[in-house]
């Protein structure tokens, strides 16, 4: 029998994301002087991996908070914004590709400049999420997408903006400006400019709808039902990928969309959905294909050893083994068939070709087990007549090779 797999190679759809100028509005920050101090000493060959990179900061900095706040000040200092790939469609299929073509190159857009706030984060054991939305620049509201981070350094969720942070642009040149307007953002202030396509990412009991931000009446209206977005995340994180796509989908829907930015997230999602679900069914079917080779190699085998018992047989139990070797030797090929018609039994196939030879190895192993069972009743009288009477219980029976 062949052994079949199935293979499939899906090309998830990434979207745009864009570099904005911020309007900046000004906010007290802690004093991070030794945070900032460490991000500016960091050596460019330590740069070179991700891996080195954290290890850096982990081994000058403890504090969660000085931590997050040395990654925000190194990279916003150290990485451009690259204008030329702004619109620019490159589907991310490696995040970590992404980190290191950051790393090497010192440009990004928006999605490296957060892939590497992203993992260091995660490498200094700091909860956090790449948020995917759109934003307002200027009082208006841009249809492109962009990508920022949320992190918990203690009780409390706050966001961060490396790209933003690094500068802006003024007619599509990159100025460098570092600011500290989009580090460590409250969510009440950070919806006033950058909405999350999931409602669950605003980090706010009462979520601000597409058609609000786009009004910029942010302060989310209360006659809505309170969300815990806690509970929700412990939720989401307790989710397979598949679920979350289908739970942050009901979220935007019920939220509301006006604008083609949100569609296409929407059609993003549906498609990453379907694609679960199709790569689930060609996962399935390979598993059944995978269990109807082993029912084929089991039957195979036991064929073979049973064969060999019935050869043996003929030649009259010689040379002589013992009586729980000869046992052995039938069992054991008995154990390998009906364990193939085990698998047999769960099998359920839906393509026809596949029904047809189901169901022909279904017929074959039923033979196999007829004649393992005959020689069953033949090998119990055989071994309980004495030793020298033996080859009178061979005469009286008529072997066959299967």
């Amino acid at each position: 029998m062949k052994m079949v797999k199935i293979e499939t190679s899906m090309t998830l759809l990434v979207i745009f994301f864009s570099f904005l100028t911020p309007v900046i509005n000004a906010q007290k920050i802690p004093d991070f002087n030794r945070a900032d101090k460490v991000a500016k000493s960091v050596p460019d060959s330590v740069t070179l991996t991700i891996g080195r990179l954290s290890e850096y900061f982990s081994d000058r900095l403890q504090n969660k908070a000085e931590l997050i706040r040395a990654f925000y000040f190194w990279i916003s200092n150290n990485i451009r914004y690259d204008v030329a790939n702004m619109y620019s469609y490159k589907p991310v299929e490696n995040p970590a590709t992404l980190i290191v073509q950051t790393l090497e190159s010192r440009a990004a857009v928006c999605q490296g400049y957060s892939a590497l706030f992203g993992e260091l984060c995660r490498n200094a054991g700091i909860t956090c999420y790449i948020v995917l939305g759109y934003t307002r620049q200027n009082g208006v509201v841009r249809n492109m997408n962009h990508t920022w981070i949320l992190a918990k350094t203690d009780s409390s969720w706050t966001f961060y903006d490396p790209t933003w942070g690094a500068g802006f642009l003024q007619e599509q040149t990159f100025i460098k400006r570092f600011t500290n307007e989009y580090f460590m953002v409250k969510p009440e202030q950070m919806i006033k400019s950058h909405m999350p396509f999931d409602p669950i990412w605003q980090c706010l009991h009462y979520p601000v709808t597409p058609e609000q931000f786009q009004n910029q009446t942010t302060s989310g209206k209360r006659e809505h039902p309170y969300f815990n977005y806690n509970d929700s995340i412990k939720v989401y994180n307790s989710l397979t990928k598949p679920e979350q796509y289908a739970a942050a989908l009901r979220r935007i829907e019920m939220n509301g969309s006006i604008n083609e930015c949100i569609s296409e997230y929407i059609r993003y999602l549906k498609q990453n959905i379907d694609i679960e679900r199709i790569n689930r069914d060609i996962s399935d079917k390979n598993e059944m294909i995978y269990q109807y080779n082993m029912a084929v190699y089991n039957y195979n085998a036991g064929a073979t050893l049973f064969n060999e018992y019935v050869s043996y047989l003929n030649k009259q139990f010689r040379p002589l083994h013992s009586d729980h070797e000869i046992r052995r030797m039938l069992d054991t090929c008995e154990t390998m068939v009906r364990h193939s018609k085990l698998i047999i039994s769960q099998l359920d196939f839906e393509d026809e070709s596949m029904k047809r030879g189901l169901k022909s190895l279904n017929q074959t192993v039923d033979i196999l087990l007829k004649r393992i069972d005959e020689q069953q009743v033949f090998l119990r009288e055989y071994l309980a007549t004495p030793k020298d009477d033996r080859n009178a219980v061979i005469g009286r029976f008529k072997w066959e090779y299967q």
